[in-house]
């Protein structure tokens, strides 16, 4: 996860973690869980608001899966809670409650994960938590056991911050303590009660509520549950008045001490015993506890008997004599187990109680005596624990200290158990400051120490305390054997380095010849040569082994090796000088002989080529030597065919253009002897060819003959001029074109030669020849791509690689088309190479926008994609993409990519932009052609919409646009445009970003939309509309003179075939109120023609979500507070009516939009009698959904209502409203209802009957909320 993290990452991997968060696989979880943790410390709030998004929008999650995102939301507060903004606190609260008491019944790692939240916000936010927490605490009702666990956690992270609140949990949470009748809610109770319960306030509770758990709750059968009671009960005696807890001490001790036979944890039982400890209760522990084995792998078993220990010292400060006198008299019990646990209490007591234990030291040696004789191994174990312990603090240097040293020395030298002879010497290790430390160590270990491998493991020890009482020894011996024990010891343990047998023979024998040279190599010669498989002797019998004779000669091959690491250097040099040095002479001058005779036999350029290809390969071998030698080889041979050529008839030296491509680039090698012998090649070859062309043996070109000139400074040549010139050589009349075609191949294979020197040189000469004779390579344009595409994989030279963009450019800028077509019809997705030619396009701005303007000609008329049948089996069609738009669009953002396109793709913004917006449109819940292979390892793009998507990204910032780009980055439109589901909204984002950030840029741009709003295809329309929709929400339209334009759009829209398309441009036209509400207020818009276009949504038939509908009626809200009378007065039943089937729609958000709409208009009905009455027909419904199971809508009545009031006739029910009705105070609404109904009574006495008809008709509502209002109304 490090390599992503240097940066922002992308909100979609984010989301790819969260849905890997469940795997099946432990480990994968555990990794994806920290990497979530690792996005959350680099932006808390994001990652906090897509946790809390996920679990929102996935109610039916799996348990597993909420826990794990619900902990990782734990795991970022706790590391970033200083870090998250207030609001986002605010609503983990609300997240982490919600999900804690979901479920009434207990699902424990559910709703622990979501307590474990709020302890974690309750650290710093103990206010907000408790005002949570405590609105589900109320009195008189049995809380979620969750809720009451979450308190006795906060009680314990935050002990300071709990304070305030005890007295109100108390205060509820005693008179409850009986209403709690299962196991795991006292097992709650009791926790909580352990943790938070206050004396001084609750003195007189606190024995109430010991008496319902002592009485009743410690009696469980569930173990469990009384551990915890337990200790509530121990909590509770520090609290309980001095005469009630002795009262209650003769039968609670018994009650406490009989927890050890029905428990298996002890643990608890003794921290609860602390309290109540007396002597009594010690003696009966000690046989109990003390002496119980301890399995320390169970971190319980450990904690106990620590705890038991405990105990003792604590009452050693208050009968220090008592104690040690019992303890020392159970040194000689005749159980071995209470002999064991006296050894025990006594070393707690001598280290963790020195000062009281100061006068009782020689009590202690005299005492001690009497184990030093027992016969049990186990016990003479705790002796030398015990023994250890009396070393620290000075009891050896007493009268009778040296018993116990000559104890300890004793039983070193025993063959005995293990373990126990171990602590011995480990034991002597302590014995830092003792004068017999010397003498003793040196004993111990000599003994030990010699025979490492022999003392089961007690050599390693011997050596540690060697080290430790060095300066006892000798001053000198502390400096080397500091630096020579550790590494001993880490042989012995296995950490150094092992020898095998065979480097152990070969070492051995290196080691002779460094002094016997001669000998030893005359016996590995004899060696080397006898019948090794039947008999060997001596040391290289060591080396016999029938079951591998191969690791017999490769041992005999390492001896070799080590012999000429060891031997003197002098003598080694004059065995390695005797290799014959005429033996290569011999042979090189045979091979060039064989070759001369092999080509006399063919003298043409076909026998030239026989020859040749069997040494080209040798001329690009990464070894200098080999090259040199190919390179001399190649040299004599053309020499040869030159002084022996007879020319009789005009033919063609037809394989001229591939030795030259082969020859060229070594004139710039790395060694000298090469390049200058490559000179000589091409000087030769060019005057063979000049032959065949007519000219006598003797003629002299000058232009071939500066290569003489420059085969001079071959030493230190300069690579400009050398390039020039055999450029120039090849270029002029010296080369056909029909050598041409051959020439260039040749020079692309070269890009990947092994000496960067001759890769580089093949790539200038490719781009000379293409700018001065490209121009007539048309017909090997695609065929040259190709290979140029081949050979990009294989080119690590990063020089090469530009000059390889430098040859498609040049390319380009002869054959366009060509080019254009030839790259676009590479496979989808393009590789990283493809990827790599199209930004070479980008590279001159001129050109790119040719390229540019062609691609997007196209992508403007070619059909996006195609409908199909999903299956035969299956009814119902999928879009597929088409290949080339795709394509198309993934070559624009490549050429983008390339930061020279800048001017390019500033002077075409506006078509770019609109012509990638409609392509996103166009890609909306398309799939990719099945034969598009994504599997490439070096496959770079696109998969459905994300080539659009991105290339519109590079676009803004290609254009400087990152004012534009960093909010659309921060709110993850760009994975939102990507998700059908989401589409809207991210294209909405995009232009609310271009309008407050590139308003300049817009009437372009909207110019180029407008006739896309006419395409065949709905997914554009939509993307389209849904732009200009948002574009209307801002002032910039109008600044811009846009207005006219859009609205037109959108009145045109208003009939669109597409619903979504219709709900769009509904959108906007309510939007005109917020972006420019001038222009409604000063009636520069036809109001009349606006207010019917907005209110046939509220009519649409064609609207499965009603979403139209939902638009109208917000658009009609937002134009409302910008009319006057006048304009509406007409209209305003009309509207009325059309709302009134909605205020009882299932839908949350019609339902509140609706009510809304209603109270907007009521300033326009005021004096009219017939909306009065429409008032009156309504208000039953909006009294009813005060009590709605939507907070929303709840608001909307109060708004409605309160907005409404003047209308209804009655000034108590306006006061009423008025005063009693606003969004953010609660309302008691059966006080509410009881004194409306004495109004209306007074008010509308002749309406009661209306009322109650239409009281009535809500008893079938689909809400109990409304049910019930309804029957409380009536009832009134």
């Amino acid at each position: 996860m490090s390599i992503l993290y240097s940066l922002t990452p992308p909100p979609q991997v984010t989301l790819a973690l969260l849905d890997s968060a469940n795997d099946k696989d432990p480990v994968v979880r555990e990794q994806v869980r920290k990497s979530i943790l690792t996005l959350g410390k680099l932006q808390p709030n994001k990652v906090l608001s897509m946790c809390q998004d996920y679990l929102v929008k996935h109610p039916k999650l799996i348990v597993g899966h909420r826990v794990v995102i619900l902990q990782t939301i734990e795991l970022i507060v706790k590391t970033k809670i200083d870090d998250i903004s207030y609001a986002k606190i605010k609503s983990i609260i609300s997240l982490a409650s919600d999900e804690m008491t979901r479920s009434k019944d207990v699902v424990p790692d559910w709703q622990q994960a979501a307590s474990n939240i709020l302890v974690a916000v309750g650290n710093k936010y103990i206010n907000d938590i408790m005002e949570e927490i405590l609105s589900k605490f109320q009195p008189g009702i049995l809380p979620h056991f969750f809720v009451v666990q979450t308190l006795s956690s906060l009680s314990e992270s935050n002990v300071y911050g709990m304070v305030p609140f005890l007295n109100a949990i108390l205060g509820t949470m005693l008179p409850m303590l009986g209403m709690a009748k299962q196991d795991n809610m006292k097992w709650v109770f009791s926790s909580v009660l352990y943790l938070i319960i206050i004396k001084d306030t609750f003195s007189s509770e606190i024995y109430a509520a010991y008496d319902i758990l002592y009485c009743s709750w410690l009696q469980s059968r569930e173990s469990k549950l009384r551990l915890t009671v337990a200790e509530a009960v121990g909590s509770m005696s520090h609290l309980m008045a001095h005469d009630k807890l002795e009262e209650q001490l003769p039968k609670l001790i018994p009650t406490i001490l009989s927890l050890y036979k029905k428990n298996t944890e002890h643990y608890v039982i003794s921290k609860v015993g602390l309290p109540l400890m007396t002597a009594a209760v010690i003696l009966i522990l000690l046989p109990l506890q003390v002496c119980a084995p301890v399995d320390y792998s169970n971190p319980l078993t450990v904690k106990n008997h620590n705890e038991v220990l405990r105990c003792f010292s604590i009452l050693a400060n208050t009968f220090p004599d008592r104690l040690v006198m019992f303890v020392l008299q159970k040194l000689e019990n005749s159980n071995e187990r209470i002999r064991m646990g006296s050894l025990s209490v006594l070393r707690h007591l001598i280290n963790s109680s020195t000062s009281i234990m100061e006068s009782k030291k020689l009590l202690i040696l005299a005492s001690i005596r009497q184990p030093l004789a027992d016969h049990s191994n186990k016990v003479k174990k705790r002796v030398v624990q015990v023994i250890s312990a009396m070393a620290h603090h000075g009891y050896l240097e007493l009268e009778g200290g040296d018993l116990l040293v000559k104890f300890i020395i004793q039983h070193c030298a025993l063959p005995d158990t293990y373990y126990v002879r171990l602590s011995y010497l480990q034991s002597l290790l302590v014995l830092r400051h003792d004068p017999w430390r010397g003498i003793i160590g040196m004993c111990v270990s000599q003994v030990n120490g010699s025979f490492p491998f022999r003392s089961r493991g007690h050599g390693a020890p011997s050596l540690s305390l060697l080290n430790v009482i060095s300066p006892n020894i000798h001053p000198n011996a502390e400096t080397l054997w500091e630096k020579e024990i550790p590494a001993l010891l880490s042989y012995l343990e296995g950490k150094g380095p092992q020898l095998n047998d065979p480097r152990g023979v070969a070492m051995g024998i290196g080691l002779c010849a460094s002094s016997h040279l001669d000998a030893t190599l005359a016996k590995l010669d004899d060696f080397g040569k006898s019948d090794a498989f039947k008999k060997a002797s001596g040391i290289f019998s060591l080396l016999k082994n029938d079951s591998d004779v191969e690791k017999m000669k490769s041992t005999l091959i390492l001896c070799y090796g080590y012999v000429a690491l060891r031997a003197p250097e002098d003598q080694i040099l004059f065995y390695l000088l005797l290799f014959p040095q005429a033996l290569y002479k011999d042979t090189f001058n045979a091979l060039q002989e064989l070759l001369r005779n092999i080509l006399a036999r063919d003298l043409s350029p076909n026998g030239l080529q026989s020859v040749f290809k069997h040494i080209e390969e040798w001329l690009s071998s990464g070894q200098g030597h080999e090259r040199e030698r190919a390179m001399n080889t190649t040299a004599h041979i053309l020499e040869f065919y030159f002084n022996n050529l007879h020319v009789k008839n005009m033919v063609t030296f037809h394989n001229l253009g591939s030795l030259l491509g082969r020859l060229a680039p070594r004139c710039t090698d790395p060694n000298p002897l090469v390049r200058r012998a490559a000179i000589d090649c091409i000087y030769t070859l060019l005057y063979i060819q000049l032959r065949y062309e007519g000219f006598s043996l003797d003629y002299k070109d000058d232009s071939v003959e500066r290569l003489i000139t420059l085969r001079e400074s071959m030493d230190n040549p300069d690579h400009s001029v050398l390039y020039k010139t055999c450029s120039e050589l090849i270029i002029s009349k010296r080369l056909p074109q029909q050598q041409l075609n051959t020439l260039i191949f040749m020079l692309i294979e070269g890009l990947v030669d092994s000496q960067s020197n001759c890769s580089r040189a093949s790539s200038v000469l490719l781009n000379t020849l293409l700018k001065n004779r490209g121009a007539g390579l048309q017909d090997l344009v695609s065929e040259m791509l190709e290979v140029l595409h081949i050979r990009l994989q294989m080119i690590s030279e990063e020089q090469v690689k530009v000059s390889v963009a430098q040859s498609i450019l040049i390319l380009a800028t002869q054959h366009l088309q060509t080019v254009i077509n030839t790259l676009i019809s590479y496979p989808l997705p393009f590789d990283s190479w493809s990827c790599e030619m199209w930004i070479a396009l980008g590279a001159d701005s001129k050109l790119a926008s040719q390229i540019m303007e062609m691609l997007m000609e196209k992508l403007n008329i070619m059909v996006p994609y195609v409908d199909k049948k999903e299956s035969m089996m299956r009814g119902g069609l999928t879009k597929v993409a088409t290949s080339h738009p795709l394509a198309m669009t993934c070559a624009l953002k490549e050429m983008m990519l390339n930061g020279q396109s800048q001017e390019a793709v500033v002077s075409l913004f506006p078509q770019l932009f609109s012509s990638l917006l409609v392509r996103l449109g166009s890609s909306v819940g398309v799939t990719l052609p099945k034969d598009i292979n994504s599997s490439g390892t070096h496959r770079k793009s696109p998969t459905k919409l994300s080539a659009a998507v991105e290339a519109l990204r590079i676009l803004l910032a290609r254009a400087q646009l990152d004012h534009v780009v960093k909010p659309l980055d921060q709110e993850g439109a760009w994975d939102k445009m990507k998700d059908p589901q989401q589409h809207i909204t991210g294209v909405t984002l995009l232009a609310r970003a271009m309008a407050k950030h590139a308003g300049p840029r817009l009437p372009a741009i909207v110019e180029c939309l407008c006739p896309c709003l006419n395409n065949i295809y709905e997914c554009q329309r939509v993307t389209i509309t849904a732009f200009f929709s948002e574009l209307l929400n801002h002032h910039v339209v109008t600044e811009l003179m846009m207005m006219d334009v859009l609205m037109n759009n959108m009145m045109e829209r208003i009939s669109d075939p597409c619903c979504t398309v219709r709900m769009l441009a509904v959108r906007g036209l309510g939007n005109i109120a917020v972006g420019s509400p001038e222009k409604v207020l000063l009636q520069e818009l036809n109001s009349s023609e606006l207010l019917a276009a907005m209110s046939s949504g509220m009519e649409e038939k064609d609207d499965p979500g009603k979403r139209i509908t939902l638009e109208a009626m917000s658009g009609l809200s937002k134009v409302l507070l910008y009319l006057d009378k006048k304009n509406v007065q007409l209209l305003v039943v009309y509207i009325f009516m059309k709302i009134k089937p909605f205020l009882e729609s299932e839908n949350d958000e019609i339902r509140c939009a609706s009510i809304m709409l209603l109270g907007n208009l009521s300033k326009f009905g005021s004096g009219e009698p017939v909306f009065k009455d429409q008032i009156h027909n309504v208000l039953v419904s909006l009294l009813l959904h005060l009590s709605d199971p939507n907070l929303q809508v709840v608001k909307a009545c109060k708004y409605a209502m309160r907005v409404c009031a003047p209308v209804v006739g009655s000034e108590l029910i306006t006061t009423m409203f008025q005063n009693h009705l606003h969004e953010d105070k609660s309302l008691h609404y059966g006080e509410f209802i009881n004194d409306l109904t004495k109004y209306i009574i007074q008010d509308f006495p002749g309406m009661l009957n209306f009322y109650h008809i239409t009281v009535i008709q809500f008893f079938k509502s689909s809400w109990a909320e409304v049910r019930a209002g309804a029957a409380m109304f009536i009832g009134r």
